[in-house]
């Protein structure tokens, strides 16, 4: 594993010693976390021929002054993403919770090979409906103080992380960065706009059956929007490229790029 530079963005790296490396792959993290979470998703990959990057998006990497944060919007970490996407030519994107609803925004922007959305945040018109008690605490943490710009951060880690073990949850919780307010809200109540009609790819939607962030109705109506059929993970939560059997997330993949991707 390395940390490279991938246009403006700084990004893990799992080379393949396989010279016919079918497909690049780009991961992006999501909401309160870095590049990190995809740590044994990435050396997996890599390790079955699949040449793969993880970016950090826009001030969540190591030493970031998130001062900075404040003011950012979904589309400004878009526009970086597309940057680091051209650099790499056509890859997959692959993208967790709000780094779904970024790949989704992305791939208007760019032209990825493919678009895999693993408990994605929903763009436009599909509204968020997490749990009750998330959404209550998701409410007083937008808007509890309505005129207050400071980055969020992380909150509900009882839902977000509920399906990890003690020394997993550790791991992440290490290296939280808060996230902008302004991008907070437009998760929770008006994301982008996001036309089906605008992704020419091939599209995999995939969530845990029991996540209580975005639940299964929700990946269901993202599914239909790109006419695919979605794959439910039993007994899983939110956060599929760590909770126990993500291994089986990463063989899903790879069978459908294998059928989708030259």
């Amino acid at each position: 594993m390395q940390t490279v530079n991938l246009g403006p963005l700084r990004a893990l790296h799992w080379p393949t010693n396989d010279l016919r490396a079918p497909q690049t792959l780009l991961a992006i993290h999501g909401i309160w976390v870095g590049a990190h979470v995809w740590k044994q998703f990435g050396a997996y990959l890599a390790a079955e021929g699949y040449e793969t990057y993880a970016v950090w998006l826009r001030h969540h990497q190591p030493g970031s002054d998130h001062r900075n944060l404040e003011g950012l919007s979904l589309q400004d970490y878009a526009e970086d993403v597309a940057a680091a996407t051209h650099a790499l030519g056509a890859p997959v994107l692959i993208g967790q919770s709000m780094g779904g609803l970024v790949a989704q925004i992305v791939a208007t922007m760019a032209n990825p090979a493919g678009l895999a959305l693993l408990s994605s945040a929903p763009s436009f018109g599909i509204p968020v409906i997490p749990r009750l008690s998330l959404l209550m605490t998701g409410i007083r943490n937008c808007f509890g103080r309505p005129f207050n710009s400071d980055p969020m951060p992380p909150f509900a880690d009882d839902a977000f992380l509920e399906r990890l073990d003690d020394e997993q949850r550790a791991a992440v919780t290490s290296h939280r960065v808060p996230e902008p307010r302004r991008l907070a809200r437009q998760l929770a109540f008006w994301p982008p706009v996001v036309r089906a009609s605008q992704i020419r790819c091939p599209v995999f939607v995939g969530a845990g059956d029991e996540d209580p962030v975005i639940v299964p109705w929700v990946t269901r109506r993202i599914a239909a929007r790109y006419r695919v059929i979605p794959t439910f993970y039993q007994g899983r939560g939110h956060m599929l490229n760590l909770e126990p059997g993500w291994q089986s997330v990463g063989d899903d993949l790879m069978r459908w790029m294998e059928r989708f991707v030259a």
